[in-house]
């Protein structure tokens, strides 16, 4: 194809800013085999450090010894340590399965026809499980 018979227009860019063979579109962009930051946070969480205990030595990645020292600070008392535990926890869904396993439990409940307090007919000696979340009435 030569130059005087080439149309420019739609989709047909002027040669002389065509790219040229052998010559990346971006020159300065990001290198082939470099890490974005997601790969490399990751890569250093699960290295792995010393931890001791006690008097054994065990090796435990950094993101444990990381979730370890949150916990041993927080029971400590110290209150960003406990901030920053609820944080992880939440975000990990920990408080959400609780919520779930209550919710199973009570379906369970009433499916399976277990008496609640109050519901048990007079004269009867029998044993009434107080249902969650429920005070029993002969109690107060």
């Amino acid at each position: 194809m030569s130059e005087s018979n080439y149309k420019v227009g739609y989709k047909h860019p002027p040669l002389h800013t065509r790219f040229k063979a052998g010559q990346s579109g971006n020159p300065s962009g990001r290198r082939k085999g470099s890490k974005n930051l997601k790969t490399l946070f990751n890569q250093i969480l699960a290295e792995e450090v010393s931890l001791r205990e006690g008097s054994a030595v065990k090796k435990v990645s950094k993101a444990e010894a990381l979730l370890r020292s949150l916990v041993v600070g927080a029971l400590k008392g110290d209150a960003r340590s406990l901030t920053s535990l609820f944080r992880v926890a939440e975000h990990t869904g920990q408080f959400e399965e609780e919520q779930e396993q209550r919710q199973t439990l009570t379906v369970r409940w009433i499916n399976t026809g277990v008496p609640r307090a109050g519901d048990r007919p007079e004269g009867e000696d029998q044993k009434v499980i107080p249902f969650p979340g429920e005070r029993d009435s002969n109690t107060d």
